[in-house]
């Protein structure tokens, strides 16, 4: 460069000229010697360590090569071991492809047979069809020949019906004929009627005083009564029931009554349930009845019925042996 402050005096300074630029294959040039280099240093280091390290295992080369025949016995055993097993692999193989052979063969025979069972199927279910077929259309024919005789049944009584209602129709009209025909006689004899009337009210009258009479003959009192067995008991003024002994399976009594005033005893042996003791008093001669409902084991009950216009009243529950 040229000093501009300078004066005339020629310079003494080196001109400095720009260096010129260095190539871009030079740098990578530079950099892989380099990388060439630091690789060197590790080979021979690692060489060196391995050397330091193997010493040890290279002084024992000796005694391995000593038993370097044991290992090849060893590798033939293995070797061996090896075949065996590879023949078990391709007996294995082969059992395999004949068990996928033997199980397409099934499935073969399966899809045959499943194939045969639907057909069968089939056959069956269109057999059953028609059977069921058949017998629903003989079962319809024999309802249809069913409804066809109730339905020639249902006509005939319908006509038998028709023709007794004609003829209860005419006998209706033939009994109007006569029930007018009686009014007309009715009418006629209407004088006769009235005397007839008056008669029959005579008798009428008559006949309802006796009636009155006989009722008041009949007319009687009820006195229930219920006695304990080896008891007696005063059922009335004038009667009193003792009971000695029961049989309820035949439904009879043992016992005895006394009777006033007329002052008897009626025995009862082997008496029967339902059956009337029956006796007439002496001085009016009227009926009395004496009558057992029900034998328990412990006692029996039942009802007196006397005359309506008897002077006796019930007597009160006095028990006594």
């Amino acid at each position: 460069m040229y000093n501009l402050r300078s004066t005339d005096e020629p310079s003494t300074e080196r001109p400095e000229f720009p260096e010129p630029p260095r190539s871009r294959n030079v740098e990578l040039e530079e950099e892989h010697h380099a990388g060439y280099w630091v690789a060197v240093f590790l080979l021979a280091i690692a060489i060196g360590g391995l050397c330091w390290y193997g010493y040890p295992t290279l002084k024992q080369v000796p005694s391995l090569l000593t038993q370097f025949p044991a290992l090849q016995k060893s590798y033939e055993t293995m070797s061996s071991k090896v075949s065996a097993s590879e023949s078990e692999i391709k007996t294995w193989a082969s059992s395999h492809q004949e068990l996928k052979s033997h199980v397409a063969e099934l499935e073969t025979s399966m899809s045959s047979r499943i194939d045969s069972a639907r057909r069968q199927a089939q056959v069956l279910s269109d057999k059953v069809y028609q059977r069921v077929h058949g017998e629903v259309s003989e079962q319809a024919k024999a309802t249809d020949e069913k409804l066809s005789r109730l339905q020639a049944d249902s006509e005939a009584r319908v006509a038998k019906l028709q023709t007794e209602v004609s003829g209860l129709r005419e006998e209706a009209a033939r009994q109007a004929e006569e029930l007018r025909n009686v009014r007309n006689d009715m009418q006629r004899d209407g004088a006769n009627r009235d005397e007839q009337l008056a008669s029959l009210n005579a008798h009428t009258s008559r006949d309802s005083r006796e009636i009155d009479g006989i009722n008041k003959k009949l007319a009687v009192k009820r006195v229930d009564f219920e006695v304990s067995k080896n008891h007696s008991q005063q059922l009335t003024e004038e009667l009193s029931l003792g009971i000695t002994s029961t049989d309820v399976s035949h439904r009879r009594v043992n016992g005895w009554m006394w009777v006033m005033p007329d002052r008897r005893t009626i025995w009862l042996q082997k008496q029967a349930a339902q059956q009337p003791i029956i006796w007439y008093g002496r001085s009016d001669g009227k009926r009395r009845e004496v009558v057992i409902t029900n034998v328990d084991r412990g006692s029996v009950s039942g009802y007196v019925l006397l005359p309506a216009d008897d002077g006796a009243t019930v007597a009160s529950a006095a028990k006594g042996d």
